[in-house]
């Protein structure tokens, strides 16, 4: 199933997405029936299928429309001052704000990225999720090999692919025992400066000019914020994620 191509289109289609989120939000994602979008949007059932083939394709798209690879590469266009410290750990800082801010973020990745349920989506939906994904890998590994060419950073090719996959393991792993809930807190710490402290102890066995600091990863994580308030009525919406469309890279010159 295609994306809307007219703002007509997207409208409705964000109508029907912010219908499923509040379902999702009261029944969770398990239980709600696809068709209980058409009765809360006040549509026909064909109008719902006008630009969605299944409950795999809402709960794609609402996970694209939440996920933080959309809203990575706006963030950075309104702050082009960012050093390459700074954006080498922006794609987890920015997670961790989005997962505080919408608990339903990490039911949608968690569920969407899974090879069992995605497969079940529309082959349009799968392709666009396939690039979203990517894209966000892409995020964390660009930063790393900017730093290695700008002498910011010593590294092998091994060096960047084993510190993409340990950030990006550590990231997905902190955001899923996030929402949890069942662990001790002898086992499990849930506030800022205990992740803080993690990135910048995986950051820093690696050989950068001058060390990840928890400051200004505090200094970023108030700008992320801020960026989250300004901008929560437009970022989440089928234009935000229109306008990234098939992007694979975070390079500015790809």
């Amino acid at each position: 199933m295609y994306c809307p191509n007219n703002s007509v289109d997207a409208l409705r289609c964000n109508q029907l997405l912010d219908v499923a989120e509040n379902l999702i939000d009261k029944q969770g994602v398990v239980s709600f029936r696809f068709a209980q979008i058409a009765k809360g949007a006040e549509c026909s059932t064909n109008t719902l299928y006008k630009y969605f083939e299944s409950k795999e394709d809402v709960l794609i798209c609402l996970f694209l429309r939440n996920t933080t690879s959309t809203q990575i590469p706006v963030f950075i266009k309104e702050h082009p001052e960012l050093d390459i410290y700074q954006k080498a750990v922006l794609p987890l800082l920015f997670t961790f704000a989005v997962v505080k801010r919408s608990p339903i973020f990490n039911i949608l990745r968690v569920v969407s990225i899974n090879s069992m349920f995605w497969q079940l989506a529309s082959p349009e939906k799968i392709e666009v999720l396939r690039n979203r994904v990517n894209l966000f890998w892409s995020c964390i590994r660009v930063p790393l090999e900017d730093a290695v060419n700008s002498g910011e950073l010593e590294a092998t090719e091994l060096d960047i692919r084993d510190l993409t996959q340990s950030l990006y393991f550590f990231l997905a792993g902190a955001a899923s025992t996030y929402e949890s809930r069942l662990m001790d807190e002898k086992y499990f710490t849930n506030d800022d400066e205990t992740s803080l402290r993690h990135i910048s102890r995986l950051m820093n066995r690696y050989q950068w000019k001058r060390p990840i600091t928890q400051e200004m990863m505090q200094d970023m994580t108030l700008r992320i914020s801020e960026f989250l308030d300004k901008g929560k009525t437009k970022i989440r919406s089928c234009e935000t994620c229109l306008g990234i469309g098939k992007q694979l890279t975070c390079r500015d010159d790809e």
